[in-house]
């Protein structure tokens, strides 16, 4: 039977859309379950992107039979950067062996891409730039770390077969603590002797905890030097106050002060680095928190949980080579060893960015995942 797509409108639709990829997923140990919540925020077009953006889901059929799952999306503000005219896909889901679903879904995909204008389609995101990027190319063996997507092999080949082309690379680094003895004073001699020569220009105290008691003041203060930052990336779309607030918050109860550092030079927030506790360890025990069962395995899962993952090390341009890094890369390390960390999950980082990908690799971080965004002009 031919597939079908129609869009999700009731709240049963909802509840299809969001366990589908139960199916999908059931025999991948590695598997992360997305919450309910947050699907459901997106669902009801409640997600802060819908400030900025525009977009709607579909459930695809093989009769009666949920075959498969997709969005689609226009990102204004992202366009208006970018000089593009893209329309997005993304919560793409569907079965193995089932590329003729997957092939439905893109044609709707180009269909609404088409009809409002736009001369490309790209993806997978889901909707914002940082929620699960690109398909799954590498590291299927590794569960995904905090904000990382995960998806089957299968995906990039019913992409490549479609005729998408290659947009983005992205890679995850991991770095195992034992490989300095769980002692910073083992980290390559180069990085402390920078981080000392940055310490002897701006004083001992460039680098603190974030406030949590300042938040709101907080996430202005790094706003700006987020954008700044990254604006060097030629993918990346700068995000307005209202959008790094919402992903701020969406972080809030996860962040451990120790592991949220800002520096500073002249009473100035110039940069910050900021690690996670890897929560993915214990929320891969917690099937979706769909049931009350799934609490209790989460938070005996938590208190177990093994991994940090360095999500972001940003500085202003204007103060690159002052050293600032190697000290927040220290301090970061130092903290994580105190808290008793294992190993360290650094993700996701563009192909693109030369720097990060050159500490790294000078860090002897060992690429373990690798993330692939497309791009199919219409």
């Amino acid at each position: 039977m031919a597939v079908s797509l129609a869009p999700v409108r009731t709240a049963a639709d909802k509840r299809a859309f969001y366990a589908f990829a139960f199916r999908v997923y059931r025999n991948d140990p590695c598997w992360v379950p997305h919450l309910w919540p947050q699907r459901k925020e997106y669902l009801d077009g409640k997600a802060p992107f819908f400030k900025y953006g525009e977009g709607e889901f579909w459930l695809a059929r093989r009769g009666n039979e949920i075959v498969g799952t997709i969005g689609t999306a226009v990102d204004h503000a992202r366009n208006r950067h970018m000089g593009w005219r893209a329309g997005l896909f993304g919560f793409f889901e569907a079965l193995p062996d089932d590329y003729e679903a997957a092939s439905a879904m893109w044609d709707v995909a180009c269909e609404q891409a088409r009809r409002r204008g736009l001369n490309e389609l790209q993806g997978p995101y889901n909707f914002s730039g940082s929620d699960d990027p690109g398909f799954l190319v590498q590291g299927f063996e590794y569960p995904p770390a905090i904000l990382m997507g995960h998806t089957p092999p299968t995906y990039a080949e019913y992409a490549q077969q479609y005729g998408f082309q290659t947009l983005l690379e992205h890679v995850a680094y991991r770095f195992d603590l034992a490989q300095i003895n769980y002692d910073i004073a083992n980290a390559p001699q180069i990085v402390h002797a920078i981080a000392a020569r940055a310490r002897s220009r701006h004083g001992p105290d460039v680098v603190r905890p974030v406030r949590l008691n300042e938040w709101d003041q907080e996430v202005e203060r790094l706003h700006g030097v987020y954008n700044r930052s990254l604006l060097v990336l030629p993918e990346f779309s700068p995000l307005d106050l209202v959008e790094f607030r919402a992903l701020a918050g969406s972080l809030r109860p996860m962040i451990d002060p120790e592991l949220a550092l800002i520096a500073e030079v002249g009473g100035m927030t110039v940069g910050f680095a900021l690690g996670l506790p890897n929560i993915n360890e214990a929320l891969i025990h917690a099937g979706g928190l769909r049931n009350p069962w799934g609490y209790a395995r989460f938070m005996w899962a938590r208190r177990r949980i093994t991994s940090v993952s360095f999500k972001i090390l940003a500085i202003d341009p204007d103060y690159w080579g002052y050293g600032l890094e190697a000290i927040l890369f220290l301090e970061m390390g130092r903290a994580m060893i105190r808290r008793g960390y294992q190993w360290v999950d650094a993700s996701l980082t563009s192909t693109n960015n030369p720097q990060t990908n050159k500490l790294a690799t000078r860090l002897g971080a060992v690429v373990y995942r690798r993330h692939r965004q497309y791009r199919l002009l219409l």
